[in-house]
């Protein structure tokens, strides 16, 4: 068959980003040749949930080697923009992780929201972002799928997928450690043992510690710092084959994140509503709040409490290879994953108890089972399966803050409680055909077919007595009198959601369920070896959700429902013989419906307040080109541009009336989506050389990433705008001749460019979340 016998000549382009060469692995040298995806210039993935070479997948992907990814210092999936084109990272107001490819994103402050781009680890899913932290570990790889993915990786991939592949267990004895200092007391240490247990059992250990100290001060007081990073990660693997047709693998992980919480940069006072007499004070105090200055370090917080995270989490899997014939394998899936958390935040940058949360407690489980039995038959590759998920996923917080929002007649009440649990089972069958029509050209069809039931309950809840000593509950209590006519006491703790038919207050509750069918078409041909092109067109959904809302009624407690999109991708990839020259180029067109998007809504009480929306209609369209050359030996220079452009071609619904961030009218057709930059660019060069005559190697390196100015917010305010801005990393060092140790020195963001990723207004605040200033330091690796 064509894809047995076709040579390839495009391994280049596919990791055209990365510092390191193909042939490097996170194993020893000794046994890369055997467990690297690079063998013989053929790059293997497992993108459509089979191996093959990567330039036999008729999509965008871009795969990034475990190896690279240490070197250019990427330890988080946040950082995956360094070496991705059209892939970007963001942490909402409430420190959620947010991941977009090609514009296409989930924008919301619940950890418990669900993200457009799906991350796995071994095809074990990560459901919700927050899990991804600790992905990038002793990685044989990362694999960037970019479009719907919805037909292999269920729901929630409208924007794309990342699969983590973790480093294999050896049969051999193999072993590393690499050790980072730099900046701020920074200390990254990790490393890995593998290796058989007996003549069918091998095994993998792996672990990663990363220790900092603050990298944010005060603008009040010059002495305090934020920023401290303890985070640590470990990772057990077990590869069994108990026959020549039978192999188990089984997977246990587990991280720590102790870190601190990154401040906001204060930006200006803007009242969610009236100032009043009560109130009056808050104005005072938050006027004569000094703004953060052009210093990416500069923020504030409030003083005396601690903003750690308290975040764990554990996942253990089994997967189960059967051979059932030559040609026929039964493959199964099973995983459980457990997050706890509690994230405490300051949220508005200033030294005022404006809006703190000091609790933010999530508790995220899930159980998957996925079975699915692949083979081919002549011409044709099939694929047959189905899966099924069980999830909980319970949120709440706890704000310390004053408002000029948080007053309700004469009651000026403090703090308050956010309470949205959720339990979600999700089911679907899925299947797939590639036809190889001849050894050029191949037909591709797949289908999937998901329904999901998604319970919730959740309420606004009385925290006790705060800074302005009265409690919610008081002033709910004279809120549903007044509205009711009856006298109404809320208990301590209590809910203080009033039902929207009886004004009694409680618990809400609600459910949806939904189904879909997504599928994708799709055609490859390859004039030879060295080029070929696709097109596919796609059908992919987004499961809807229900999000954090500080509902006053039960009926402000109304999901965004599912969002679908039609996708048309065509694309080429082309290289020389020799491999000195190759280029990618992928033009795409989305056509959206229902895409949930954050607006605002005028909340009773509290003002105008973000809250994702359904957008009826809306656009996005671009085209990504990737260039890699290798014009002398030793040199190699590659640059990726993704141009993307977005639009809404329709407002959202009643009640959900478009409003700019200060809650005045709006309307956000042909406006672009927030946090959605036109352009991006990533480009990487590297010049290795020999060094002596001992065999050392040297390399000077360097990286650019640059991405054009974006709106944060719907309404065209220039206070929301994120500017543009360009980011430079440089390296140098030595590599033995026997690739046994590396070592470098580094340096990122060089040029100390203040630049910021969101800019968010809550309550009485407009604020900036900041990019990290320069930092630098040294790097050793050792592979026995």
């Amino acid at each position: 068959m064509r894809r047995k016998i076709l040579t390839n000549c495009l391994a280049g382009t596919a990791l055209g980003f990365l510092p390191f060469t193909a042939a490097h692995s996170q194993n020893s040298p000794d046994a890369a040749a055997e467990e690297s995806p690079v063998a013989d210039g053929v790059i293997v993935v497992t993108a459509q949930k089979r191996s093959e070479r990567l330039t036999d997948v008729p999509m965008s992907v871009t795969a990034i080697s475990g190896d690279d990814l240490l070197r250019s210092g990427i330890s988080e999936a946040s950082q995956l923009g360094q070496a991705v084109p059209g892939f970007s990272a963001q942490q909402s107001a409430y420190g959620t992780p947010i991941l977009s490819i090609r514009g296409i994103g989930y924008n919301d402050n619940s950890v418990t929201a669900g993200s457009t781009v799906t991350t796995y680890v071994d095809q074990v899913a990560l459901p919700y972002s927050v899990m991804a932290r600790g992905a990038i570990m002793d990685l044989e790889r990362v694999e960037v799928l970019k479009g719907p993915q919805g037909t292999l990786f269920g729901m929630n991939s409208t924007g794309g997928a990342i699969n983590f592949v973790a480093a294999r267990p050896t049969s051999n004895f193999d072993a590393g450690i690499d050790l980072s200092i730099g900046r701020f007391n920074e200390v990254d240490l990790s490393g890995f043992v593998s290796g058989p247990l007996t003549d069918t059992l091998n095994a993998r250990a792996a672990f990663q510690v990363e220790r900092s100290s603050g990298w944010q001060y005060s603008t009040t007081r010059p002495d305090d710092r934020l920023g401290d990073k303890y985070f640590i990660n470990g990772r057990l693997l077990l590869d069994w084959q108990p026959s020549d047709r039978l192999t188990f693998q089984l997977g246990l992980s587990a991280w720590h994140d102790g870190s601190e919480n990154q401040a906001a940069q204060f930006v200006q006072f803007s009242p969610a509503v009236p100032v009043t007499p009560v109130t009056q004070y808050i104005a005072d105090a938050m006027s004569a709040s000094p703004p953060a200055g052009n210093n990416p370090r500069e923020a504030d917080w409030d003083p005396n409490f601690s903003f750690a995270r308290g975040d764990d989490f554990r996942q253990i899997s089994l997967r189960a290879d059967w051979e059932l014939a030559d040609d026929i394998t039964l493959t199964s899936i099973t995983a459980y994953s457990d997050f706890r958390g509690d994230s405490p935040i300051d949220v508005d940058g200033t030294a005022f108890n404006a809006f703190r949360v000091s609790e933010h407690e999530t508790k995220l489980t899930s159980f998957s089972q996925e079975l699915r039995l692949a083979g081919e038959s002549g011409p044709i590759e099939w694929m047959i399966g189905g899966n099924y998920q069980d999830e909980v996923a319970n949120e709440s917080t706890r704000t310390s803050a004053q408002g000029t929002n948080s007053q309700i007649g004469p009651f000026l009440f403090a703090p308050l409680a956010q309470i949205a649990n959720q339990t979600i089972d999700t089911s679907s069958v899925f299947g797939g055909i590639d036809f190889h029509i001849t050894d050029e050209l191949t037909l591709q069809g797949s289908v999937r077919y998901a329904a999901q039931n998604r319970d919730f309950n959740g309420c606004i809840a009385d925290a006790g007595v705060g800074q302005t000593g009265v409690s919610a509950a008081d002033a709910f209590s004279f809120l549903a009198t007044i509205l009711s006519g009856n006298p109404t006491t809320i208990p301590a703790g209590g809910c203080v959601t009033l039902d929207a038919t009886t004004l009694i207050p409680g618990l809400a509750y609600s459910s949806l369920d939904e189904d879909n069918v997504s599928w994708r078409l799709g055609a490859d041909y390859r004039f030879n070896a060295n080029a070929m092109i696709y097109a596919n067109i796609t059908r992919g959904y987004k499961s809807g959700s229900y999000a954090l809302v500080p509902a006053i009624l039960s009926s402000q407690f109304t999901p965004v429902t599912q969002e679908s999109v039609l996708a048309f991708e065509a694309g080429t990839r082309l290289s020389t013989i020799d491999n000195k020259f190759s280029v990618e180029f992928a033009a795409f067109y989305n056509d959206y419906r229902d895409k949930q998007l954050k607006g605002i809504v005028l909340t009773p009480v509290f003002g105008p307040l973000p809250q994702l929306v359904n957008i009826p209609k809306s656009e996005v369209y671009g085209f990504e080109a990737t260039l890699v050359t290798r014009p002398f030996e030793g040199l190699r220079v590659s640059t990726g541009i993704t141009y993307v452009a977005s639009k809404v071609l329709a407002d959202p619904e009643a009640p959900a009336i478009p409003r700019d961030p200060f809650g005045g009218l709006t309307s956000y057709v042909d406006e672009s989506f927030p946090n959605t930059p036109d352009w991006q660019i990533v480009s990487d060069a590297e010049y290795e050389f020999p060094v002596g005559s001992g065999g050392l190697r040297g390399f000077l390196g360097g990286s650019l990433t640059y991405r054009s100015s974006s709106p944060a917010a719907f309404g065209y305010d220039p206070v929301f705008v994120i500017p543009s801005s360009t980011l430079v990393d440089l390296r140098a060092g030595l590599e033995s001749a026997d690739g046994h140790w590396t070592a470098q020195i580094w340096g990122r963001n060089v040029t100390n460019e203040h630049y910021w990723t969101n800019v968010t207004h809550l309550t009485d605040y407009v604020a900036r979340l900041a990019g990290k200033p320069a930092t630098y330091g040294i790097s050793f690796g050792y592979r026995y």
